[in-house]
């Protein structure tokens, strides 16, 4: 009952963020304009290109990147017992940053998104790789995943330091996360990220409940914990890695969002899961529509999330410091 309310608010803030807007739409005319141009392909009016091309795409990649991070990061969490771990760790914000600047700074033939795919995809497969030569336990993977992100930052700092200016600026507006430039393309390819990275998710969500366990205990029950780590970060990293290539890095949502979902839905990953990419959907639909609306400028919705994530997450250190404490 609480998902199917969390989904429910989902489609209704959808609802109501296509007709708010800068532009006065004549709804009337708008849906009979779209059908039109869905069906027999007539050509879109000045309204019907503002709903169809621009407010409709914007929404639905909120949502598929809101839900993409949050039901990482919830899975994330489960299979390295860590409370404080996010689809960033694994390097993919770093990877992508660096791919993105490389292509800003000094590649600009090839398109920011491809090389920030190529970027995320290329740190995760280092975290993996690094983390299997120290051991490929959870702690080790973590540990890579910390350094290989600091190694890639300071790169990507550098590119900023050394190109003019006005490249620098659209680095920094990229790696601040935003939907502004949201489109049917890049609908696509994140909606391609969450079908192939979440269908494994969904089916090994009783298994990924036994990562929980010790790996004694997992490999008593007939489970390898390492071979099922490596799937789910596989999942992760490729459906995380083309959300970020359309959307920048937009942080805080994979951390929060999960301990949200945790408390309204429990820790059983039969329902985390699904809970998460429903809640971070609506979190992450309703932080763009504060960035759209807040000011006459559109900010980079990774300003509003760190805004309202920090004294969440504060918020939430403090309800369950004990808890934490004891692990």
């Amino acid at each position: 009952m609480k998902k199917v309310i969390v989904y429910f608010s989902v489609v209704l803030l959808a609802s109501l963020v296509l007709f708010m807007g800068a532009s006065s739409v004549e709804w009337s005319d708008v849906i009979g304009n779209i059908y039109e141009h869905i069906v027999n392909g007539t050509p879109l009016s000045s309204d019907g290109v503002i709903v169809y091309e621009i407010r409709l795409p914007r929404i639905i990649l909120a949502i598929i990147v809101g839900g993409v991070l949050a039901g990482s990061g919830a899975v994330m969490q489960g299979i390295f017992k860590n409370p404080l771990v996010d689809p960033y760790l694994l390097g993919i914000s770093s990877g992508a940053a660096f791919g993105s600047a490389l292509s800003i700074g000094f590649l600009e033939s090839f398109p920011v998104g491809i090389l920030a795919f190529g970027g995320a995809i290329g740190a995760s497969f280092l975290v993996i790789v690094i983390g299997r030569f120290a051991g490929g336990s959870s702690v080790s993977l973590v540990l890579s995943g910390v350094v290989l992100s600091a190694f890639l930052n300071a790169l990507s700092g550098s590119i900023k330091f050394f190109v003019d200016p006005q490249k620098a600026q659209a680095i920094v507006i990229w790696l601040l996360g935003s939907l502004s430039l949201a489109s049917w393309e890049n609908v696509r390819i994140a909606l391609l990220g969450f079908v192939v990275g979440f269908i494994p998710l969904f089916l090994l969500r009783w298994k990924i409940n036994v990562l929980g366990l010790s790996d004694s205990e997992c490999m008593s029950l007939g489970i390898s914990p390492t071979k099922m780590r490596f799937i789910c970060i596989a999942c992760i990293s490729f459906a995380c890695a083309l959300a970020v290539s359309v959307s920048g890095t937009i942080g805080w949502v994979g951390l929060v969002v999960p301990h949200l979902a945790r408390v309204i839905f429990g820790s059983d990953m039969r329902g985390l899961i699904g809970g998460s990419v429903a809640l971070g959907a609506l979190i992450l639909l309703g932080a763009d529509t504060i960035a759209r609306t807040l000011t006459s400028y559109d900010l980079p919705v990774g300003i509003i999330t760190a805004l309202l994530g920090a004294p969440f997450f504060i918020f939430l250190l403090n309800q369950f410091a004990n808890k934490w404490n004891n692990r």
